[in-house]
């Protein structure tokens, strides 16, 4: 069985984090979500983050399967969400997405756990995070792991009919 884990994406990985997220912005498309696009992510997205190491990819074996953004940038039309107040920051989670030929897998549950213990490790009061609101499937991901919903925002620039994004948060 080939080893999990999950580190600090490099130049190499940037490539395949590529070709992941045509397949899952594709994958989405099937099933009539329209949450990614040309614009976001896109190279240079993933680039800059990988530069500030921020950037994080499952690996399985030699495989890259998963590839998430750990950071503190926070969208403007996140302020018309009701977050909790916390003494400390949040940290943020972007860009989650593991491969289509692998979800189902319980990877996405490793790294979302991953993204938790690295947000308490560095002193993170919160992790949050969005998703499209016509993804059925990640609202359901959020809830089964007891991440609740501190509204609902308009996302500026999406395709019409698909601006609405749930904010989530989970507390530490």
């Amino acid at each position: 069985m080939a080893e999990e884990k999950i580190v600090r994406a490099t130049e190499e990985d940037l490539p395949v984090i590529g070709e992941m997220f045509a397949d899952c912005k594709e994958y989405l498309e099937s099933r009539g979500i329209l949450q990614w696009d040309e614009k976001y992510p896109n190279h240079e997205y993933f680039e800059n983050a990988m530069q500030g190491e921020e950037l994080f990819v499952l690996k399985k074996g030699e495989a890259t399967i998963g590839v998430m953004v750990l950071d503190e940038w926070q969208t403007p039309e996140w302020e018309a969400a009701q977050w909790t107040e916390t003494d400390g920051k949040p940290l943020i989670l972007h860009s989650f997405c593991v491969d289509p030929s692998a979800q189902g897998g319980g990877y996405g549950s490793r790294m979302l756990q991953f993204a938790e213990d690295f947000a308490k490790e560095n002193g993170y009061s919160a992790l949050c995070l969005d998703t499209y609101s016509g993804n059925e499937s990640a609202v359901r991901f959020y809830k089964k792991r007891d991440y609740d919903i501190t509204g609902e925002v308009i996302m500026k620039g999406k395709p019409e009919g698909h601006e609405l994004y749930v904010c989530f948060e989970k507390l530490f």
